[in-house]
């Protein structure tokens, strides 16, 4: 499977865990400027520092991944906050329960339209979703890790309505020097979802 061979070929040394939280401080400052209350997930929460951010915001946040290890350390970090061991394909949350979503770092490891229609499905109506879609992946060597056909992108997001977007370029130096190419995007579950 080609999300577990990208996942292996960067996992070394967790490079993720020190990207920065500027992610979440963008989210968090959309959320504020729009009188947001309500739950915010982080989906793929990792070491849990995005969830943290949102908190210092006076947000209300929960982050879920997938792995019981990562959950475990997290929670032993961020004692008040709140996680859980959730698959991103399989959520927890009742439908239309939750306020707003996050999802950086996370899409192109996951079964995608199984993924995005779970944060459709838990979303309540005009409730929002942060997610960042890789593009292209190309290691230290210019090859090409991972491509996502842009037209791809929008098909797998059209029940929901574009509020921003935003395309750039980030440079990662570990556990090898690798470049992404990225399109930041906030969704909105329209009012009226219409039912599958």
């Amino acid at each position: 499977m080609k999300s577990i061979k990208l996942y292996k070929k960067y996992a070394d040394g967790r490079h993720w865990a020190k990207h920065p939280t500027i992610y979440a401080e963008t989210f968090a400052n959309f959320l504020k400027n729009n009188k947001f209350k309500g739950l915010v997930i982080d989906i793929g929460c990792g070491d849990g520092r995005d969830v943290n951010v949102f908190s210092k915001f006076g947000l209300d946040a929960v982050g879920v991944d997938c792995s019981k290890k990562e959950i475990k350390s997290t929670k032993e970090k961020f004692p008040d906050l709140k996680f859980d061991v959730q698959e991103a394909e399989n959520l927890k949350f009742k439908d239309n329960s939750v306020d707003a979503c996050f999802m950086i770092n996370v899409i192109h490891y996951t079964d995608k339209p199984k993924a995005l229609q779970e944060v459709f499905r838990v979303l309540r109506p005009k409730g929002y979703f942060f997610i960042h879609f890789n593009i292209e992946i190309t290691d230290k060597d210019g090859h090409l890790d991972y491509h996502h056909d842009q037209k791809e992108i929008l098909q797998l997001i059209s029940k929901f309505k574009i509020i921003k977007r935003k395309t750039f370029e980030r440079i990662d130096f570990e556990p090898i020097k690798h470049k992404h190419k990225i399109i930041e995007l906030i969704l909105q579950k329209p009012s009226q979802a219409k039912r599958k």
